[in-house]
This record gives C-alpha cells, sequence and structure tokens, in this order.
C-alpha cells in the first residue's frame, strides 16, 4: 500500500447544469488536496492555484520592443490594475482560460508591469517558462485570461506541516529535489529555517520558481509530513511542453490521469515529428516513469507500436486507460521528440 495518500474535495460545479427546465447558476471551482509525505523520498506536484490575483478579458495586446527580452503589453478590461495585485515580491504568470490559446502560459515581467502604464500587464514572451513564445501581437484580444502567482520554495514549505526543519549541513536538512535533462539538484533549507539553498551556493534560493508543468521530490529527513494545498482548481486544458530527452512533468489538475487522459497516444501511421512515439522494443518507445516511494525507484511505462497500448516495464498488461499519472506523485516523460504544443485537454 502505498505511504501517499491524497484527498480532493471539489467544492464547486465547473459547467452549467440543467434541473427541471431551469439552468442552475455556476460559481469557481475550489479546492484542498491533503498529501501524506512520507519520511524520505517522495514525489508531488501542484495542480491547485492559490488563488488567481486577477482574472478578465484581454481588451488590448502590444509589442513593447524592449532590448534584450520580447515584451508585450497586456490591457485586461479590469477597473483593477494588474501593478496592484503582483506589488508583493512574487513570481507571477497569465494563463490563457477561454479562447483560441487555452492553456497557454506567459510569464510576468513584474518589475516592468510597475513601471508600465497603469493598467498594462507586461509579458515577457522569450521567458523559457513562457508556453507560446510566437505570440503576435494583438492575438490575445477578446480571450480570458487568469494572473496567476507561482509556486516557490518557500510557499511549499508553507504548505508543509509539522514544519520542514533545516540544517546548514545539507545532508542533514529536510529539502527538494529538482530534475533537468541530465540530472538533479538538491535545494535544502538552512538552520534558520527561511533560506534555501544548493551545493557549491550561498545564494538564498527561496524564491525560486517550481513551474506548474513540473513535479517535484520531496527529501524529508526530519520526519513525516502532511502538505495541503487549497485554492482555485484549474478550470481549462492546460499546456506542459514537452521536451526531447526525460524531463519532470505535471498533468496540471488534482485528478489523476491516465495515459489517454495525458494526451500519449500516436497514430503509427503517420509521420512522427513532434508526437508519441510508440515501439513493442521498451528502449526505442516513448516512456512514462512515476515515482514509488515503496520501492525508492521509478516504475517505468511504455507505449507500444500500435500507439495507444501502454505497459510496465516486465508487464503484458495493457495500462493506457489505468490512472498512473497522480497529482501526488513525481513523474518523468522519456520523448524522442519534444512538442512545446502539447495540450491537456480538461478532465472535468
Amino acid at each position: 500500500m502505498s505511504f501517499i495518500r491524497t484527498i480532493i474535495a471539489c467544492l464547486a460545479v465547473f459547467t452549467n447544469v440543467e434541473l427541471v427546465g431551469q439552468v442552475a447558476a455556476t460559481s469557481r471551482a475550489v479546492g484542498v488536496m491533503s498529501t501524506d509525505v512520507p519520511q524520505g523520498l517522495s514525489g508531488t506536484q501542484f495542480p491547485i492555484i492559490p488563488k488567481d490575483a486577477l482574472t478578465s478579458f484581454v481588451a488590448g495586446h502590444v509589442d513593447m520592443g524592449a532590448s534584450g527580452k520580447v515584451l508585450h503589453g497586456v490591457v485586461l478590461m479590469s477597473s483593477t490594475s494588474p501593478a496592484s495585485v503582483i506589488g508583493d515580491g512574487g513570481s507571477y504568470y497569465l494563463e490563457i482560460t477561454e479562447g483560441a490559446l487555452e492553456g497557454e502560459r506567459f510569464e510576468v515581467d513584474e518589475a516592468a508591469t510597475q513601471l508600465a502604464t497603469p493598467g498594462t500587464l507586461v509579458i515577457d514572451l522569450s521567458d523559457s517558462l513562457t508556453t507560446h513564445s510566437a505570440t503576435a501581437a494583438g492575438s490575445l484580444v477578446g480571450m480570458k485570461a487568469a494572473i496567476r502567482p507561482h509556486m516557490t520554495l518557500s510557499g511549499l514549505q508553507a504548505r508543509i506541516t509539522p514544519p520542514m526543519v533545516g540544517n546548514n549541513q545539507a545532508a542533514l536538512a529536510d529539502g527538494v529535489l529538482i530534475f533537468s535533462a541530465s540530472s538533479a539538484t538538491t535545494y535544502y533549507l538552512r538552520g534558520d529555517g527561511v533560506t534555501w539553498r544548493k551545493a557549491g551556493s550561498t545564494a538564498d534560493f527561496s524564491r525560486l520558481i517550481i513551474p506548474p508543468d513540473q513535479s517535484i521530490m520531496l527529501q524529508m529527513r526530519s520526519g513525516a509530513k502532511e502538505l495541503r494545498q487549497s485554492g482555485v482548481v484549474r478550470a481549462n486544458s492546460f499546456r506542459v511542453s514537452l521536451k526531447s530527452g526525460v524531463h519532470s512533468a505535471a498533468a496540471g489538475y488534482p485528478d489523476s490521469l491516465s495515459p489517454i487522459e495525458f494526451g500519449a497516444t500516436s497514430d503509427p501511421l503517420a509521420p512522427q515529428l513532434a508526437g508519441w512515439v510508440g515501439s513493442n522494443q521498451q528502449s526505442l518507445a516513448d516512456a512514462i516513469m512515476v515515482f514509488d516511494p515503496e520501492r525508492g525507484s521509478f516504475v517505468t511505462y511504455y507505449l507500444r507500436a500500435d500507439g495507444i497500448s501502454w505497459r510496465m516495464s516486465g508487464s503484458t498488461t495493457d495500462v493506457s486507460a489505468a490512472k498512473l499519472i497522480r497529482p501526488d506523485a513525481m513523474i518523468m516523460v522519456r520523448r524522442k521528440h519534444a512538442d512545446p504544443s502539447n495540450l491537456v485537454i480538461r478532465p472535468y
């Protein structure tokens, strides 16, 4: 039995419901996700948005032509100024919640927004976390969007009870592992209980962003904890930019998803230039790896040559409809081709 337990409480509806000839009113979906975090290594994702700083339709969208960056100015149909809701020193992104670019995320340049014409939100198309860098000026007009806060190491820390325990020796401190294509970087909490560092650096990484489409590994040396997330449940499709090679991934929802729901299928008769690659030889197939804290290792699932069947390494059972991609798990994806346009359709 898994050491990880997830409880999801959705407290509102997502769509209009017809009851006795009448259409019921709808409200924003909110939820709470509570996860048992065992001592040692385990994984997690952050599918609950703490809050929407501002939600509105886009009224204007212009190229600001900044040197060294690709900055665009976005004006929202709101009497609330974007600068007033991001003035707390945090990091934010703009997510399109309705329209042709639903699911795309654009990094906010917080400093430029504070200096811009009042009412203008400045987004950075050249930032590596922006999912649609080729967006043309004017193309966001008429779409609905939300300014949303990023999860950070300090934000993660605030959601864990009992509190994480720091130490000035990395080998004794609670921490997290964040994976890149070739390695994992360990960030650990210092003895002051506030500062975050990584080996070989004296910088404070407490404001380090954990992107919404990435999962991380938790390393609890001080004992078992609880991770509690509460806030807004994403009600739009979600962009997951898939890279070639091995990288971490997250699905953006508090629901567990199957490979099919994650969009991990392909047409074996079509040219495989960006899609998922299947093969009956595991080493040649694209794969999804899920960390199992009981085993202390990843369990590998791979796409078969038919483009839809998935198998666990060493098994002949088709698990394409099994809920493998869990919001309380560390997920790694191995891909032959990059696909920056991969979209996970809202599962509810």
